[in-house]
């Protein structure tokens, strides 16, 4: 098919294709002026990937309808020797092609972008044939060239645009170096890191496959994978990081933890760096977390009046205060925010964490480091002759930190930690279970939360719609419930790609009463402490207050439902 054909704007197949919204578009072009102005000619494209609106695959796909061209993938089968034969290496080079089938004298060559009439004749010309072309994702382009000609572009970076001078850097230690370093390698993984913080991703997921290195960011608590760099480069992007971490880059056999200081765009991060050895190369996890990010108390997205119980509860001058869920529920956020609500200069907080997440300012944090015998109950113990009036611990997680814990909040002191269990009357169990005294746990537990977290709907492109009473039975309510509410669904735009953007808390705030203490003291089965909770604990259930948030347009059903336990549900 010949490329010469009346071409429609790039920007209108973008936006027709709901890629791009029109105030991004208008954004991009004003940018394309002012670079034109000042010399620099860029396209639309390659500023809208520059800006992470766009993936290179995207622009690919937008290309291809453009040049009414078909957009094919061809990394699910093996191409025969004899079509590869077709174009010798230096063609496929030249041209950034890979030959997929020969029909007569007509030849289909796949590209990852549009070729112009001159080089399509010039093409033509050399192989003697008719040509067809054809577009696939950049990544695949790379990843056949190296297969089958056992080379690839020149620089991974050509493939998603000019780099450019994005704002990055590492700070402190001997390898302070910045995006401007001319090592290719360098500028992808900073690359990678500064997509993610411009993409809200909370973790980079770099995974080694037995063909392919797959690359995932993980956006309000959704894994979602990316674009990735071809196979070969894996090895010098792991080692990267793992010096960047300050790891040994030698050993691949041991897991390795290590943390990387980064500015990104004047931004403050700190990423907590994880290596594991697994069967094709070392999987590295970065979280990443910015450092005057701090939630505030009324960020969290308490209901009323949990919110006002839940500020009465943290100002208690001693007792532990528990948050529990699995891991990634919000738990260390939620207590990061009370002790940013009480961190007042006439007031001495202590905290034991693995590791310590955050930094704060006025507040003295230590690190627990098992090897050398510093553990949770040896740093409590050690608080305690601190004289502090607010105590944080990371974790309890047998009975000897349980116990220290519960003999500081005895002694006057006020404790903060998490448990790991499904809702808060468990907590209770849990503690029983581990061996600690029933009189201790009731004479020292003054509130506990349980919490999840489920991602908000987009503002930008969420649909009012009436669900069928089947969907509403699934959370406990008909449509008589409704009265006049309305409900939203998710849809997905450019701006938030699924329907969601940002992720709030659903808590179940149980504060003890005399009755809990009680019942607790006899060691009754956890349904009953569930039932008793709700009657005098004044507690709302994870899905009662994910019901809330429902009614309120800030989420959906099935996002609560996956959340939240059916069991929750009274009738």
């Amino acid at each position: 098919m010949s490329p010469v054909q009346k071409k429609r704007p790039f920007g209108e197949i973008a936006c027709e294709m709901k890629l791009v919204t029109d105030e991004q578009l208008k954004e991009a072009l004003e940018i394309q002026k002012t670079l034109a102005a000042s010399g620099t000619k860029k396209k639309i494209g390659e500023i809208l990937v520059d800006r992470i609106i766009l993936t290179p695959t995207q622009v690919t796909a937008i290309l291809a309808k453009q040049s009414n061209l078909k957009f094919v993938k061809i990394s699910s089968g093996t191409i025969p020797n004899e079509i590869i034969k077709l174009v010798p290496k230096n063609l496929a080079m030249e041209y950034k092609i890979v030959p997929v089938q020969k029909k007569g004298k007509l030849i289909t060559v796949v590209s990852h972008i549009p070729l112009d009439i001159f080089s399509f004749d010039n093409l033509k010309f050399a192989l003697n044939s008719d040509i067809e072309l054809m577009l696939a994702s950049p990544d695949e382009i790379n990843q056949a060239l190296a297969k089958y000609y056992g080379t690839s572009i020149d620089d991974y970076s050509t493939l998603v645009g000019d780099i450019g001078s994005v704002d990055v850097s590492t700070r402190g230690g001997k390898d302070e170096e910045t995006v401007e370093d001319d090592a290719p390698i360098i500028k992808l993984v900073h690359t990678i890191i500064s997509d993610a913080v411009k993409s809200r991703a909370s973790d980079i997921h770099i995974e080694p496959m037995e063909k392919n290195l797959r690359i995932r960011y993980r956006i309000d608590g959704v894994c979602r994978e990316i674009d990735s760099p071809p196979k070969r480069l894996q090895s010098p992007i792991i080692s990267r990081l793992k010096l960047m971490a300050g790891m040994d880059i030698a050993e691949k056999r041991k897991p390795q933890d290590g943390r990387i200081p980064i500015s990104i765009e004047n931004r403050e991060f700190d990423l907590r760096v994880s290596a594991l050895p697994s069967q094709h190369g070392e999987s590295i996890v970065l979280r990443l977390l910015e450092k005057q990010s701090l939630a505030t108390l009324d960020e969290l997205g308490f209901h009323p009046d949990d919110y006002r119980r839940f500020r009465s509860i943290i100002k208690r001058p001693n007792g532990i205060f528990l948050v529990t869920g699995p891991t990634g529920s919000g738990k260390t956020t939620t207590l990061y925010a009370a002790v940013k609500e009480l961190n007042k200069p006439n007031v001495k907080i202590i905290t034991a964490e693995d590791p310590v997440e955050y930094v704060m300012n006025g507040v003295n944090q230590s690190r627990v480091r098992s090897d050398i015998g510093f553990t949770f109950a040896s740093i409590i113990r050690a608080m305690l002759r601190q004289a502090p009036n607010i105590i944080l611990v990371g974790e309890i997680r047998d009975v000897e930190t349980a116990e220290i814990a519960i003999q500081a909040a005895l002694t006057g002191h006020l404790v903060f930690s998490t448990l790991h269990t499904n809702d808060a009357p468990s907590s209770i169990t849990r503690l029983l279970d581990m061996g600690v005294k029933p009189f201790l746990v009731a004479a020292s537990i003054q509130a506990i939360l349980a919490q999840r977290l489920i991602r908000v709907l987009c503002p930008k492109c969420k649909q009012p719609y009436t669900p069928e009473e089947e969907e509403l039975s699934t959370i406990g309510l008909s449509l008589k419930d409704l009265k006049e509410k309305t409900l939203y669904k998710a849809v997905g735009c450019a701006e938030c790609k699924e329907g969601y953007k940002g992720r709030k808390g659903i808590f179940e705030l149980l504060e003890m009463s005399s009755k809990l203490k009680e019942m607790s003291f006899r060691k009754v089965p956890t349904i009953q402490l569930h039932e008793e909770a709700r009657i005098s604990g004044g507690m709302t259930t994870l899905l009662e207050d994910g019901v809330r948030k429902i009614i309120d347009g800030m989420t959906t059903i099935d996002e609560v439902i996956a959340m939240s336990r059916r069991v929750d549900i009274t009738y």
